[in-house]
């Protein structure tokens, strides 16, 4: 398997709105990084049922909320 995508949360870009951060990689080199609010990616599981994984800026719920978190990693299914 060879790196594709890396996504990290900087708590320097929370002023901009735009704290998420995905690097594209080419042959284990870094090509692109964007800012973003919000990433998501759809799959389907096994049984062909859609699943979808979220990392969203200000979504934060529950404990995460409360505890202060400002963005949280989703998952849908």
């Amino acid at each position: 398997m060879n790196l594709d995508k890396t996504i990290h949360y900087c708590k320097a870009d929370k002023k901009t709105g735009t704290p998420v951060i995905i690097s594209t990689y080419i042959g284990g080199n870094m090509v692109e990084t964007k800012k973003v609010k919000k990433w998501t990616m759809n799959l389907f599981d096994k049984e062909g049922k859609p699943i979808r994984f979220e990392i969203e800026f200000n979504n934060a719920i529950g404990n995460g909320k409360r505890s202060g978190a400002t963005t949280m990693f989703k998952i849908f299914k």
